[in-house]
């Protein structure tokens, strides 16, 4: 037992006066969180230093840190999503220490994970544009950044929680395919892009009661046009265009613009009405 001639010193005030918590992102290692604790130093003249408990259990402390005469200290090394329980002493020369301070509980942050879907997606020469949806804890924060010029995100570059990242893929004019990477939360959102073809096909017909022009076989160079002109016959007018099966009407011209696949025009023709007068 301690006798008031030992003059043991009063038990500090603990107080956390900082936190740093490291998230885990998925595919990279995670840090472990820390905190800075602090003190109003004591005023007794046969004081020593001090000693900061921690545990994780409430008044149950596994382990001690003396910082000497210093009124603050760094815990680090704290495991993501484990609570963790301080308290401070104070001792005196004889190494008479005072009662616990009163305690700090601190709950190190869980590790964030991220997911994304869909994983990947294709796009032919002509670009275009697309979303993919960011699943995360409600305070996990992430980002989004692109890998490639060509690849450029134009919606939900940062967020925290459930997202959605929007992006625009550039037209390839080159004649290879290419890949680029969104990164987001530290996972991989992967776009891969056709190269440009040299040239495609536009199949041209028409049927009995009138012409194309063109008729035939076209080439046309990539991102090209070419006009077709529907001309019917004595007695005839256009019934229907078809492009690639799909009717546009009975329309005397069409033009492809931009072109980047193989496509077909039909022509179809039907006789106009005749009166006969008695």
């Amino acid at each position: 037992m301690i006798g008031k001639n030992s003059y043991l010193p009063l038990p500090v005030r603990l107080i956390i006066i900082s936190i740093f918590a490291a998230l885990l992102i998925s595919g990279v290692p995670a840090k472990a969180a820390e905190i800075t604790l602090a003190w109003d130093p004591n005023v007794e003249q046969n004081l020593s230093g001090y000693k900061v408990y921690s545990g994780t259990a409430s008044r149950s402390y596994s382990g001690s840190v003396d910082v000497g005469n210093w009124t603050s200290c760094v815990m680090s090394g704290l495991e993501p999503g484990r609570t963790y329980y301080f308290a401070a002493k104070a001792y005196n020369a004889t190494g008479s220490e005072s009662d616990y301070s009163s305690e700090v509980v601190y709950s190190a942050p869980a590790a964030c994970s991220f997911s994304l879907s869909p994983a990947s997606q294709t796009y032919s020469s002509s670009g275009g544009a697309g979303s993919v949806s960011v699943s995360a804890g409600s305070t996990c924060s992430w980002t989004a950044v692109s890998g490639a010029s060509w690849l450029t995100v134009t919606a939900g570059s940062s967020g925290a929680g459930p997202g959605t990242v929007s992006f625009a893929v550039a037209t390839n004019a080159g004649s290879t395919s290419r890949t680029a990477n969104l990164i987001i939360g530290g996972q991989a959102f992967t776009v891969t892009q056709s190269g440009s073809v040299g040239s495609f096909t536009i199949s041209a017909s028409a049927g009995s009661g009138g012409t194309i022009s063109p008729s035939g076989a076209s080439s046309v160079s990539s991102g090209g046009s070419k006009t077709y002109t529907i001309t019917p016959k004595y007695g005839y007018r256009i019934s229907s265009v078809q492009v690639d099966g799909v009717g546009v009407g009975a329309i005397s011209t069409y033009a492809f613009n931009g072109v980047t696949a193989n496509h077909s025009i039909k022509a179809l023709f039907k006789k106009k009405s005749s009166w006969v007068w008695w």
